[in-house]
């Protein structure tokens, strides 16, 4: 039973780790983060929280070190269950024997230096994330164990992501059961397609609605859900802001943008009232601004061009 748990969590340690590099590389680039890899931490982290993980275990893998690096993550979440989790096995510790030895140190030098020690702030500990309890109905128990954990990760994100609508049991276990048979049978036993387009779907599942709706009421059909591509995925809020940015890039490769646009551009500079018949040059005679100007080549090519000016408004010629 040791050895197995061992394994696990050197598998998921494994994981974690490729997670904490990329991490900590585009926290160095300072480059957001995406939700799905907050949602792949948080799973793996859910994942240990569910082994039955010793002093054996954690002195053998090694696993608090990559854990508590995980506390000061931007997300909530994911910072929530690396805390939950590093207590716990410091309680683990202190059960066997083990101390703390940056605590005992500190403790002893306040000792020394105060005969009387200030009542310490109490921890407060923030709720875990909600999890749904999902059931192991017979037509999952012969599956193998990662399609038995798929069925399990769809049911819960059906199950929390319902807020508070109660689902028919029965009819939940069939929606989750038929979505996993047709990734089965899209990834033609590729477990690397398989974990990919799984992630993909939970991650979209959880965000749109309308999505998890269509497939409960029969409107998409968990085969249609394989074909679909990562815009049909997405919520409308994201599908109309995909289609707002690409009708902006569209637009700004025509070639008379600036004359179809002449309007908006000109309420951006400021540019209002007279200042719309305004040209570059001011007449020296009534100061007037509405002016025209032509541009002829009168001396050789290698000298530039004569500008000459005409005032619209008291009928002034010259030329610079």
């Amino acid at each position: 039973m040791a050895q197995g748990t061992i394994s696990s969590v050197n598998c998921l340690k494994q994981s974690l780790s490729k997670e904490l590099t990329k991490f900590e590389k585009y926290k160095s680039d300072n480059v957001a983060l995406s939700s799905a890899f907050y949602d792949r931490c948080l799973d793996i982290l859910n994942e240990l929280s569910k082994l039955p993980i010793d002093l054996s275990v954690l002195s053998k893998t090694l696993i608090g070190t990559v854990v508590s690096k995980f506390k000061k993550c931007e997300d909530k979440n994911v910072s929530s269950m690396a805390k939950l989790l590093v207590t716990k096995w410091k309680g683990v510790a202190s059960q066997d024997g083990v101390k703390n030895s940056s605590t005992s140190t500190t403790t002893q030098t306040t000792k020394a230096s105060k005969p009387a020690q200030a009542p310490s702030r109490p921890s407060v500990r923030r709720p875990p994330v909600p999890q749904a309890s999902a059931p192991t109905p017979p037509q999952w128990t012969s599956l193998s164990t990662l399609r038995k954990n798929i069925c399990q990760k769809f049911y819960e994100v059906f199950a929390i992501s319902s807020k508070g609508t109660k689902h028919p049991m029965e009819k939940l276990i069939s929606v989750c059961t038929d979505i996993e048979s047709a990734l089965q049978l899209f990834s033609r036993n590729d477990a690397p397609t398989y974990k990919e387009k799984a992630r993909s779907l939970m991650f979209n599942l959880k965000r749109n609605e309308q999505l998890r709706n269509n497939l409960w009421n029969g409107d998409v059909e968990p085969s249609d859900l394989m074909k679909m591509s990562p815009e049909q995925l997405a919520t409308t809020e994201k599908q109309a802001e995909r289609e707002k940015l690409e009708k902006d890039i569209q637009d700004s490769r025509r070639l008379d943008w600036e004359q179809a646009n002449e309007d908006k551009i000109n309420d951006m500079c400021g540019i209002t009232g007279d200042l719309l018949n305004a040209s570059l040059f001011t007449c020296g005679r009534c100061k007037s601004i509405k002016t025209t100007s032509t541009q002829k080549q009168t001396r050789s090519a290698d000298e530039p061009m004569t500008v000459f000016v005409f005032c619209i408004n008291c009928g002034n010629r010259w030329k610079c």
